[in-house]
């Protein structure tokens, strides 16, 4: 019996230190992962959307992702169809060619996408809550995603095409911009909705999501980013994918988000994403000082003062139910809103 228990206690040893192993091994990548992004945005490494993106990924998935073949392969592949397509079409006179091309690609049924265009997600697979829906790898994989990972999957294939279109943001929500440099709208910048296969004029934008013309003006929302504002969104990504793999905010959240906040303060995710950050540490600190007032906890009270101010000059939309039940489309809402939108072709 006394040899049973010690075997059995050594078991549990074993399986205890594998565990810890396991997950020093885990946290060593989403470090590995800050490194990188941070040294892009510091200038001291090439700056790629597609990598900051893998990296965030990657370390979500426990190193389970490979760069060429589940990123660089599937994005150079399409890109050289809507090349070709360019040319097929004699599309070349268009300043905005590439663009043109992309939103057919992602729109129509071709060779190039498999006869398979890429569309809104109404699966149950995932839950809302569950991180692994907002991945761009899946939706390379499927052309299957949300309104995170459709857009941004559009923006990995414009940066290897060479397409000037980036990443914008309404409340909990992303899209595409481009300028309309051949005059093919009534705007000068176009918005394409990805999720909805359409292109959405900015009165419309900003009725739906109940957008303030001072959060436009603050760059918050309606805006293009910069490369460098859209790497940036990365880090703040890595740090929601660390929450939703530890459930927990704490260091790690809080040096992603002060670093991204850097290169793109007006985001107000990672801005409340550092408020959580923070009270999160403030919680655990009491915890181990009998709940006691000291120079950790003005500080944690002064960052979380200028945090809360920090959010207000957003001029942010801050979500509701009702809101929430407004922003939420059906099968049926996308298709009726896709039928009635013309893409040149």
């Amino acid at each position: 019996m006394r040899k049973y228990i010690i075997v059995l206690f050594l078991c549990v040893v074993v399986f205890v230190s594998d565990l810890r192993a396991q997950q020093i091994q885990v946290q060593e990548r989403f470090e590995s992962a800050y490194k990188e992004i941070v040294a892009m945005l510091e200038d001291k490494k090439a700056l790629s959307i597609k990598r900051s993106v893998f990296l965030a990924e990657w370390a979500y998935l426990d190193g389970n992702l490979d760069y060429e073949s589940d990123f660089c392969q599937p994005i150079r592949k399409g890109a050289d169809y809507m090349k070709r397509m360019i040319v097929a079409n004699r599309w070349e006179n268009y300043k905005t060619a590439k663009q043109i091309a992309l939103c057919n690609y992602f729109f129509y049924p071709c060779s190039g996408n498999g006869q398979n265009p890429f569309r809104y997600d109404f699966s149950k697979e995932y839950s809302e809550e569950d991180w692994q829906h907002q991945l761009v790898s899946g939706t390379l994989k499927t052309h299957k995603g949300q309104c995170h990972s459709l857009p941004w999957a559009f923006k990995l294939y414009a940066e290897e095409l060479g397409a000037k279109a980036y990443i914008a943001h309404a409340p909990r929500h992303c899209f595409v911009m481009y300028k309309d440099e051949d005059n093919l709208f009534p705007e000068d910048w176009v918005n394409v909705e990805v999720t909805a296969q359409q292109y959405q004029p900015t009165w419309g934008i900003k009725e739906h999501f109940e957008i303030k013309d001072s959060a436009i003006i603050a760059r918050t929302y309606l805006s293009p980013l910069t490369d460098k504002e859209t790497v940036a969104c990365q880090l703040s990504d890595l740090a929601l994918a660390y929450y939703h793999k530890f459930l927990r905010y704490d260091e790690f959240t809080l040096k992603c988000v002060d670093a991204s906040l850097k290169y793109y303060p007006m985001n107000p995710n990672a801005i409340i994403t550092k408020g959580k950050s923070l009270d999160a540490l403030l919680q655990r600190h009491l915890e181990q000082n009998g709940h006691l007032r000291d120079e950790y906890t003005d500080e944690i009270d002064a960052q979380s003062k200028q945090c809360l101010q920090d959010l207000r000059a957003t001029h942010w939309t801050q979500e509701t139910e009702a809101l929430r039940s407004k922003w939420k489309q059906s099968p049926e809402d996308i298709e009726r809103i896709r039928k009635n939108v013309q893409i040149i072709k």
